[in-house]
Order: structure tokens, then C-alpha cells, then sequence
């Protein structure tokens, strides 16, 4: 697995901000559809994303953790691709940094389809709610919703990696 820190600007920054905002005050998981997924997430690899869930998870100290796991379509290897970007937004604001986690390890990150289902997501929706076990039952609700899910692994994967980031800054 390999981790990249992505630089933000101060738009993007906002965007986050706002978000955070909007995020109550427990855990939670939301659908995005493509057209919502964050501006700091370059647009050539938006425009590969079907959807994302949104999920977060406020701290005690008053920082929300804001993961975007983007579910792409991977052609060229027929599957369904999880591809995280996450950032810590501190009671003082967001950070200037977020990080993507590539090639991640948690279990199901990546689903294989069959040439005839790709045909079917390409031509259909349904790539939204592919692979049909992973999906939350809710468009949103509690963090706890997708406990052993692969979103979760995407979640902790990059939560950790924030965490572990700013314990080695400070």
C-alpha cells in the first residue's frame, strides 16, 4: 500500500471546512454522487468515480477525520476500485495536506467483474451499489452501518495514517 500527500488549496480547504460543518455531531457515512465528490480530488480521477461515501468521525479535542472513499471503475483490470482521500479538519480549520491511500490491502478494496456485469454497470447505475454486500442498507446514517465493511477498512487505513502523521509533527 502506498500513501500520497496531496497539497490543498485554500478553496479546497473551505470546501472541507463547509463540509465538516455539515457533518453532526456523531460518526456518520453519507452517499455522494459524482457531481458532489470534492473539488481537491484531481478531476481526472473524479471523472472515473461513480460515486463516493463520504464518512466521518468527530474527536473529542473538537477535529473532525473526513474520508472520501471513492468507488472507481478500473477497466483495464474489470473491477470496482476503492480510492480513499482523507484530511483532519481542526477546530481552528482544515488542514493545508490530505492524503489518498493507493493500492490499499483491506479486504475487498478491489471486486473483479465479468466482462457481461461490466457491460451492465457501464450502461446502468448500478456500479453505484456494486459489490451489493458492501452497501449500506441507508444513503446515510452511523458509522457503525458499515463495521467490517471494506469501507470501514478504507476509513481506519486512512484515519491511522492521519493520526500517525500528526504524532509525528508534533
Amino acid at each position: 500500500m502506498e500513501f500520497s500527500t496531496f497539497s490543498l488549496s485554500s478553496s479546497h480547504i473551505e470546501e472541507f471546512e463547509q463540509i465538516a460543518k455539515e457533518c453532526n455531531a456523531t460518526s456518520g457515512y453519507k452517499w455522494l454522487p459524482s457531481s458532489r465528490i470534492p473539488s481537491a480530488i484531481p478531476e481526472s480521477l473524479r471523472k472515473q468515480m461513480t460515486s463516493a461515501l463520504l464518512m466521518w468521525e468527530p474527536t473529542s479535542s473538537g477535529s473532525v477525520y473526513l474520508v472520501v472513499n471513492g468507488i472507481r471503475h478500473d477497466q483495464k483490470d474489470n473491477a470496482l476500485d476503492q480510492e480513499p482521500f482523507g484530511i483532519v479538519v481542526n477546530a481552528t480549520g482544515a488542514s493545508a495536506y490530505g492524503i489518498f491511500a493507493h493500492h490499499g490491502n483491506w479486504p475487498n478494496r478491489t471486486t473483479p467483474i465479468t466482462p457481461e456485469v461490466q457491460k451492465i454497470l457501464e450502461s446502468t447505475s448500478l456500479g453505484n451499489y456494486f459489490p451489493l454486500a458492501e452497501v449500506p442498507q441507508s444513503s446515510s446514517g452511523p458509522l457503525t452501518d458499515l463495521k467490517n465493511t471494506s469501507h470501514e477498512g478504507a476509513f481506519r487505513t486512512i484515519v491511522n495514517k492521519l493520526v500517525s502523521i500528526n504524532k509525528n509533527s508534533a
